[in-house]
């Protein structure tokens, strides 16, 4: 058989001009696919509303400012407890719950909130289920729990954002 009676499909370069293009259609379906199928937790689907809460957030970090309130927050990831050392500035009493939610600053599904019960003068302690993994998270700590839906709007919160190590000092201070 000679070289110009061969058939087209027996020539390589042929097939590697077809798989370009199938290759490409093929990225093209898993990209796609992926894209369906995969949460973006980083947009979020009522950024209008969000947008208008601003106000209300501003207020709550004034308010804190105000009654003069301040958090260390002190946890070890071996152990898994959070002890925080709470200055309660200008409230009148200690609230017998703080909840605090450590929120991942990329991963929606990863934020945690934690009951941190009142124990002696300005001590609260709580444990977490998961060690916390090392990057940067958000620290907010505040006086009712935003995740209930019953409950009324928190007054104050304190925040900050800190990269998480083994152990951790974590001071937290309105920024008004």
């Amino acid at each position: 058989m000679t070289e110009q009676s061969k058939a087209w499909y027996h020539y390589p370069l042929v097939w590697m001009m077809f798989s370009i293009p199938f290759s490409a259609v093929i990225m093209g379906v898993v990209m796609i696919t992926l894209a369906l199928n995969t949460e973006d937790g980083l947009v979020a689907d009522d950024y209008y509303k969000l947008g208008k809460e601003i106000n209300r957030v501003i207020s709550r970090d004034k308010k804190a400012a105000e009654l003069g309130l301040s958090a260390i927050i002190e946890f070890d990831n071996s152990t898994r407890v959070i002890k925080v050392q709470f200055d309660k500035g200008a409230l009148e009493t200690y609230p017998r719950i703080l909840p605090l939610h450590i929120l991942h600053a990329t991963r929606e599904n990863s934020d945690i909130t934690v009951s941190l019960d009142h124990g002696i003068g300005n001590q609260y302690i709580g444990h977490v289920n998961q060690s916390i993994s090392e990057g940067v998270w958000y620290f907010k700590l505040l006086d009712k729990n935003e995740s209930d839906e019953s409950a009324p709007v928190s007054e104050w919160k304190l925040d900050v954002r800190h990269h998480v190590r083994a152990k951790n000092t974590i001071y937290l201070q309105s920024k008004y």
